[in-house]
């Protein structure tokens, strides 16, 4: 079993929230973007840090199998099966894989983020900042299908985010 590191930590009470989770449930299917990597944007930004497209891109690439060989076709499957009575049971096994992939693609941010060596390429510090800035910047770092709709939704998502900030 995977070490439960801060990203995931934070990951789990950041989803919990149902109007932030269905935003990011939005940008996933309709723009392409990887929900742990908007959790990732998040969490960078509440440690005053700058996530960069290009680092954003690398990661993705870093993950690119895992994701597109495991959590895909087992997220595709869990949700055919949604509502199809004899197949809950294995549906909610299906749930508990995804999830467990799911948080393998958090162990590999949270590492490359977390490494000595690697700080200065993965981020930068930022100075003082205002906190709705750099969740919007570090929001739109994450590359997806149309930049115009990633826009205005991440600014949703961003706002969503520091409206529920005071119950975690």
């Amino acid at each position: 079993m995977l070490q439960e590191h801060s990203l995931w930590q934070f990951s789990l009470k950041v989803y919990a929230y149902e109007p932030l989770q269905s935003l990011l449930l939005e940008a996933q299917d309709r723009l392409g973007v990887d929900v742990n990597f908007a959790l990732a944007a998040l969490w960078l930004a509440e440690h005053g840090m700058v996530l960069s497209e290009a680092r954003a891109a690398n990661l993705l690439q870093r993950t690119a199998e895992l994701r597109e060989q495991g959590i895909e076709p087992v997220r595709a499957l869990r949700r055919r099966w949604k509502g199809i009575g004899v197949l809950q049971e294995p549906r909610q096994a299906l749930q508990a894989l995804e999830l467990s992939l799911e948080k393998q693609v958090q162990a590999i941010l949270y590492d490359a983020f977390a490494s000595d060596n690697l700080v200065g390429d993965i981020t930068q510090h930022a100075m003082p900042v205002d906190l709705r800035v750099l969740i919007e910047q570090n929001l739109a770092a994450l590359p997806v299908s149309d930049q115009t709709a990633w826009a205005a939704l991440a600014s949703r998502i961003a706002a969503q985010y520091r409206a529920t900030a005071g119950q975690r």
